[in-house]
């Protein structure tokens, strides 16, 4: 197919909903960012594990920042093509038949719904709390299970049932985050099934065709009418409704494809389509992943394939709670301004840390281990010790976290890895990039990093459109930097994460202990 000149004038936008700000962005096909446009809206906090939002706070931004790209930008809009969503995802939100929340979205990070999960894979005989049978049949069907922390979209619809019975009563259907968004904008439900497979009732044993498999639903005790038709993640779902485009000045023509989560929709946006491509994520989360070409389950590093965005790929989601969020609860805690003063601090610092230790657990963890009872801290703290130790010893502590996860993630692929393409927030530092070579691996970072998300979602679209194919799609990566692992540090870091493993198995029962208290 390949891309021509006369190609370069027709333009994509992505729409990226992340937990903390909705960014939207135009790129033209060959991946340019032309434009882009930034919205905040707050977390809803409360006791026993609540984490809500406001949909319609969502889609206030998503609207502003439309309309910021379509009033900034110079070129015309009319050779906008497509929109594609991606963002948050395991977040659910019940709507009535006119397409208006009824409650507010409970998101990825809520816990309300762990009782109900407990109750939901326990029995006897079980292994680690899921009775076998079930345990089988969702290895089987999905490639994973629910998992214990009530985080998972599956987790949220038996709260409601059980805690709001006149909310799931009324309720038409149960959409993700992605999944509102789009009908927003076309007037139309579809889910994408990459999303909807942490309802954990779809059969997801051919990439190309997933659908919802009845036995699990009569497990989980959702009626299938209260969950949306399942399409392809490239899947057009209809053209901007009327209202929209009149309200915002997009033109009618414009295609909105079903989108699918940010997860795997980031390695599209560093280009890593190929099969065993190893992309690193670093935002308010972090994440590591690649396409691969088999179903897989590992039950005990909470790791899984999963359908991917792209047609008769899996992919190997190994996603992690804490990371961007590490930094900017220090950043808050400390009164650090921005970014810029982050590493300029951890300039002031020495590799190491001056010995100073950080535990990344403020969220508890998902991968390699799920264990919602671990909390985050610093160990070996001295009266000695800086601001800036504390910048780098929270940054180094993400990284070592990531070596963790990184260690099950290459059994689990059983393939080489020579480099990782790393992108969101953190890949803009240019000190956190080479501290990533805790990993002994070369890093290569990309330009626009906290765009990739949204240019992935961009990317999807024009290939739900038909206008470029995977090699395309690769060749849109644009280099920024490539960091090689340092040899001199090499006896440090590894020290380090034997201290830091070495922390975690002999506190985790103490953890464990003083937050059930």
């Amino acid at each position: 197919m390949g891309i021509t000149m006369a190609s370069l004038s027709e333009y994509y936008i992505g729409i990226d909903l992340g937990t903390s700000s909705c960014k939207v962005a135009l790129f033209s096909r060959d991946g340019t960012l032309i434009a882009s446009s930034t919205r905040y809206y707050p977390l809803i906090l409360g006791k026993d594990g609540k984490v809500e939002q406001d949909p319609l706070a969502w889609w206030g931004a998503v609207k502003d920042s439309l309309r910021d790209v379509v009033t900034n930008t110079k070129i015309d809009v009319n050779k906008i093509m497509a929109i594609g969503v991606t963002g948050q995802w395991s977040d659910t939100i019940p709507i009535d038949k006119d397409g208006n929340p009824l409650y507010k979205a409970i998101i990825w990070m809520d816990t309300r719904g762990k009782d109900e999960i407990k109750k939901l894979i326990g029995g006897f005989p079980s292994i680690s709390g899921y009775r076998i049978d079930k345990l089988w049949m969702w290895i089987r069907i999905t490639g994973g299970a629910p998992t214990r922390s009530g985080k998972d979209s599956i987790a949220h619809i038996l709260y409601i049932k059980n805690n709001m019975p006149d909310i799931f009563n009324k309720t038409h259907k149960f959409l993700d985050a992605i999944h509102f968004i789009v009908m927003k904008l076309t007037g139309k439900i579809a889910a994408s099934w990459d999303t909807s497979v942490l309802l954990w009732v779809t059969d997801n044993r051919n990439p190309n065709n997933v659908v919802y498999y009845e036995p699990l639903l009569r497990l989980v005790g959702i009626p299938r009418d209260k969950l949306p038709d399942l399409v392809s993640p490239t899947t057009i779902v209809g053209s901007i409704d009327p209202k929209v485009t009149e309200e915002i000045g997009l033109p009618s023509h414009i295609r909105v494809i079903a989108g699918c989560g940010d997860l795997p929709c980031s390695p599209i946006g560093v280009g890593a389509v190929d099969y065993y491509e190893t992309h690193l994520y670093i935002g308010t989360s972090s994440w590591i992943t690649t396409h691969v070409p088999f179903k897989k389950t590992d039950i005990f590093h909470n790791i899984a394939s999963l359908p991917s965005a792209l047609p008769g790929k899996y992919y190997v989601p190994v996603e992690q709670e804490n990371a961007g969020s590490c930094l900017d609860y220090t950043m808050k805690t400390l009164s650090i301004k921005d970014y810029d003063e982050i590493d300029r601090l951890c300039l002031e610092s020495v590799q190491g840390s001056n010995g100073l230790l950080f535990l990344p657990w403020l969220l508890g963890e998902r991968a390699p281990v799920e264990d919602p009872y671990l909390r985050g801290g610093f160990f070996n703290l001295g009266i000695y010790n800086s601001r800036g130790d504390i910048v780098r010893a929270v940054m180094e502590g993400v990284a070592l976290n990531i070596k963790w996860a990184f260690q099950s993630y290459l059994r689990f692929i059983n393939h080489n890895v020579d480099y990782v393409i790393m992108g969101g927030g953190g890949a803009q530092s240019k000190i956190w990039p080479q501290i990533i070579d805790i990993l002994n691996i070369k890093v290569i970072t990309v330009k626009n990093p906290r765009y990739i998300t949204a240019k992935g979602a961009a990317m999807l679209a024009a290939y739900g459109l038909g206008t470029v194919n995977l090699n395309d799609i690769k060749s849109t990566r644009k280099i920024d930097q490539v960091y090689e692992p340092s040899k001199d540090l090499r006896k440090l870091y590894d020290e380090k994460y034997l201290i830091f493993m070495k922390y975690y198995k002999n506190n985790k029962e103490l953890m464990k202990s003083i937050n059930k208290l």
